[in-house]
C-alpha cells in the first residue's frame, strides 16, 4: 500500500490522508477514551507507585495461557523480553480479544507484529493525551508532525513535502526531505497553518534547528510562535534540548512511551520526568545490585488481554536522582532523572542530508533477529543482519526495498550476515554506528 501511495498525485494523497484521519478519530476518540482521559487527568497529582492487582487479574482471568497463574504474586513471574514473546507467540496471544495490530521494531531492529485489544487503544491514547493536556494542548489544537515515514518520493526536490489532515488537526510533514535547500519551506508551511505545537524525533528537530541557526533565521523561527515542542521515540539529549528551545523560543518536552504499553514516562511543566503509575506497573531494577545508578525499565501491562505482557524488559534503562528530590510540580508519582538507551545516530547521504530513526528500515523484516548499520563515509553504509531460521530471499528483498525507499536509489549499501553482533558496555546493541558522527 505504501509503495502505491508514493506514486499517487498530491490531490489523491490529500484525500486519502483525510479519509484515514476521519477513521482514526472515530476509532480512537470514543466515549471510553474520554472517560479514561478524565480519570487520568483527575488522578495526575495523586497518582503514586503501587501494583493494581485487580486490573492485572482482569487482564489475565480468561487468558488460556495465564489463567492458571492468576493468584501468583507478580514477583513470581519471570522477566521476559521481545525474544521470549516471539518464541512463545502462539501461546501468549488470545485471539478472542484482538482488535487490531501494532508494530514495533525497537533498538535491536527486530520487528514484532503486536496484537492489541480495543481497551488497550482506549487507554493508550488517553495516556498520550494526558501528557498533552498537561502542556495546554487539546484535541482541537493544530499541530505539525514531522514523521519518519515516506510520504513522497525521496528524490522529490520541490515542496510541498507535507499533507494536511483536517480530522486529526495535523500538518503531516516528511522528515526525509528536510535539508538546506528545503527547510525554509517547512517553516513557511508551519507558520501559514498557524500551528500551535510541533512534534518530531529529537534528531529531526536538532537537524531543523541547526539549519535555522546556520542560515541566520532564528528570528523567523520564533515568529512561528509555537507554544510547545514535544518529542518521543528517541532520547532527547541535553544539547539538543537547549538548542531546539533556543531556536524556536518555546519549551520542549519529551514523552517516553512504548507500543507494548508496559511503561509511560512523561515530562511535566517543570521539566521533570514522571512515571504514569496507574497506566501500568513499572519496576526499576538495578543493573548491578548495589553498584550501579542505572536501572532496567521492566513493565507489566494492565489493559491488553490480547497479549498481556508481564514483567516485560523494555531493553531501556534509566537513572534516578541520588537524593530525595521532589519535583516542584507536586505530583506524587516516582521521578526519573534520565532515560537512557534510546539514542540513535544518523546516516549521512552523499549530499550531506542526515537521516535518523533507521529502525523503521527493519520493521517489515520480521525474520531478522538483530540488525546494525555501519557507516564511515557519506552515501555508503553496511547493513549487518542476524537472520532467524525463517529468513528467506523475500526478507532480503523487502530489506532492500526499505533501504531504497528511506535512503534513495543512489545510496550505496551492502548487506552482511552475522551469527551475532557485538553488544556495548551496557549489554545493548547500538543500531547505528556512524564513524563520522559529531555533536554539532
Amino acid at each position: 500500500m505504501k509503495h502505491y501511495f508514493l506514486k499517487l498525485p498530491y490531490t489523491l494523497k490529500y484525500l486519502l490522508i483525510n479519509f484515514h484521519g476521519y477513521k482514526l478519530v472515530k476509532q480512537r476518540y470514543n466515549s471510553q477514551f474520554h472517560h479514561n482521559l478524565k480519570v487520568y487527568i483527575e488522578h495526575d497529582y495523586t497518582d503514586s507507585f503501587g501494583f493494581n492487582h485487580q486490573a492485572f487479574q482482569a487482564q489475565i482471568a480468561q487468558h488460556p495461557y495465564y489463567k492458571d497463574f492468576i493468584n501468583q504474586s507478580i514477583e513470581d513471574f519471570p522477566i521476559i523480553n521481545k525474544a521470549y514473546i516471539k518464541a512463545h507467540f502462539d501461546d501468549v496471544v488470545d485471539s478472542a480479544h484482538i482488535h487490531t495490530y501494532l508494530h514495533t521494531s525497537g533498538t535491536t531492529g527486530s520487528g514484532l507484529t503486536y496484537p492489541v485489544s480495543k481497551e488497550f487503544l482506549e487507554h493508550q491514547w488517553a495516556i498520550f493525551w494526558k501528557f498533552r493536556h498537561i502542556h495546554g494542548l487539546t484535541l482541537k489544537s493544530w499541530w505539525a508532525n514531522i514523521i519518519g515515514k515516506t510520504l513522497f518520493d525521496i528524490h522529490q526536490k520541490e515542496p510541498p513535502f507535507w499533507l494536511t489532515s483536517h480530522p486529526t488537526k495535523q500538518l503531516i510533514i516528511s522528515s526525509y526531505h528536510l535539508k538546506a535547500t528545503t527547510f525554509e519551506s517547512y517553516m513557511d508551511a508551519i507558520q501559514q497553518k498557524d500551528i500551535q505545537w510541533l512534534h518530531a524525533y529529537p534528531s529531526v528537530l536538532n537537524t531543523f534547528a541547526n539549519l535555522i541557526m546556520e542560515h541566520g533565521l532564528i528570528e523567523k523561527a520564533k515568529a512561528m510562535k509555537l507554544s510547545i515542542i514535544t518529542t518521543s521515540s528517541e532520547k532527547l539529549l541535553d544539547y539538543q534540548k537547549a538548542r531546539i528551545s533556543e531556536v524556536f523560543g518555546c519549551p520542549i518536552r519529551q514523552l517516553y512511551g512504548l507500543v507494548e504499553g508496559v511503561a509511560n514516562i512523561f515530562e511535566c511543566e517543570e521539566g521533570t520526568l514522571h512515571i504514569d503509575e496507574s497506566y501500568s506497573y513499572v519496576e526499576l531494577i538495578p543493573l548491578q545490585e548495589g553498584e550501579s545508578d542505572e536501572y532496567k525499565i521492566v513493565g507489566t501491562s494492565y489493559h491488553n488481554p490480547a497479549l498481556p505482557l508481564i514483567r516485560y524488559d523494555t531493553g531501556d534503562t534509566c537513572r534516578l536522582y541520588e537524593d530525595d528530590f521532589q519535583c516542584p510540580c507536586g505530583r506524587k508519582s516516582r521521578i526519573v532523572k534520565e532515560i537512557l538507551g534510546r539514542e540513535e545516530d544518523y546516516l549521512i547521504l552523499s549530499d550531506g542530508t542526515q537521516i535518523g530513526r533507521l529502525s523503521s528500515v527493519f520493521k517489515s523484516s520480521l525474520h531478522i533477529k538483530e540488525a546494525q548499520i555501519y557507516q564511515n563515509q557519506p552515501g555508503v553504509a553496511t547493513f549487518r543482519v542476524v537472520k532467524d531460521h525463517q529468513y528467506t530471499i523475500n526478507d532480503e528483498k523487502e530489506l532492500i526495498r526499505q533501504i531504497k525507499e528511506k535512503l534513495g536509489k543512489d545510496f550505496e549499501y551492502e548487506i552482511c550476515y552475522y551469527n551475532q553482533l557485538p553488544k556495548g558496555k551496557k549489554g545493548k546493541l547500538q543500531l547505528v554506528i556512524n564513524e563520522m558522527k559529531t555533536n554539532a
